[in-house]
């Protein structure tokens, strides 16, 4: 029991104080041991126990610690990969909006671009028509030079000297042809009458002087409508009289198997084509057909 022993210890405690001094001793069971080396044993011990738990704790930690590791490298490898990518979605918005900016400003100076360039083929169509009209009036001043220069004055501006008479040959657009009374109808108010071609010389020189047909491989009388002349068989079938009512003399400048009077209303006016011969340049064709027209009067 510990009282006991306490007690014992006690006695020989007192008895060995006279003894020894200050050595002290711990009964175990039926011995006696001394009190220091012991105590030194036991804190050898502790210590050891402290230090092994101190070991065990260390391996449990490092464990810990070496399988949470990848988790974190995990997490912050994330974090960083996405304010990467964050920079670079910013990086690419940006750049959106600089293409989209520059891409306005592209079309802008392309609307701007068309906007002149139309405005540019505006002005030039303009300039071609200028151009054209200028053309037109200076060929139509230096025919009529030329034919004041060809008919010393004694022609009107626009007719023509061919020996000893004026000719104006009406060759406008196919909207403003005319019939054969129409057409000399606008010979007499120019103070003319239709062309009558009386002798060769005039058939050779006025030959030389229209402008030719020129040909496109189709039958002659689908390459042009012809020019009324002053001559009709309208009295008689087969009479051909001049509009100063001298009747056709010699046999005149027909085109071979003409005049036929082809078709149910016949063809009682004459006209000519210059082609190729001289001597076969005239054609009959219904009075009511629109043609171009020639004019003769005589000088002033």
């Amino acid at each position: 029991m510990i009282s006991n022993d306490y007690s014992t210890e006690e006695k020989s405690f007192h008895h060995n104080t006279g003894t020894k001094a200050c050595m002290r001793t711990v009964r175990v069971g039926s011995k006696s041991l001394p009190l220091y080396p012991l105590i030194i044993v036991c804190l050898g011990l502790l210590n050891t126990i402290l230090l092994l738990t101190a070991v065990v704790i260390g391996i449990y930690c490092g464990k810990v610690n070496e399988e949470s590791t990848p988790h974190q490298m995990t997490i912050q490898t994330l974090i960083m990969e996405v304010k990467q990518l964050q920079i670079l979605q910013s990086d690419a918005i940006k750049a959106q909006e600089e293409a989209k900016q520059a891409l306005e400003k592209a079309f802008s100076g392309h609307q701007q671009l068309k906007l002149h360039l139309e405005q540019n083929k505006t002005l030039s169509d303009s300039l071609q028509r200028q151009l054209e009209t200028l053309h037109a009036e200076r060929a139509a001043l230096l025919s009529n030079a030329s034919n004041i220069r060809e008919s010393c004055g004694r022609c009107h501006p626009g007719w023509l000297l061919l020996n000893t008479s004026c000719y104006f040959h009406a060759k406008v657009g196919l909207s403003s042809l005319k019939n054969w009374s129409d057409s000399r109808a606008d010979c007499i108010s120019r103070g003319a009458d239709l062309a009558v071609i009386d002798n060769w010389d005039e058939q050779l020189n006025l030959f030389e002087t229209l402008p030719k047909v020129e040909r496109t491989g189709r039958p002659w009388w689908f390459e042009a409508p012809g020019i009324w002349i002053g001559l009709t068989d309208i009295q008689k079938e087969g009479t051909w009289v001049w509009v100063n009512n001298v009747t056709l003399q010699h046999g005149g400048y027909w085109i071979q198997g003409e005049p036929n009077n082809y078709g149910s209303y016949g063809e009682n006016c004459a006209a000519l084509m210059i082609r190729d011969n001289p001597r076969k340049s005239w054609f009959d064709g219904q009075c009511d057909v629109t043609k171009e027209w020639l004019c003769e009067m005589g000088p002033n």
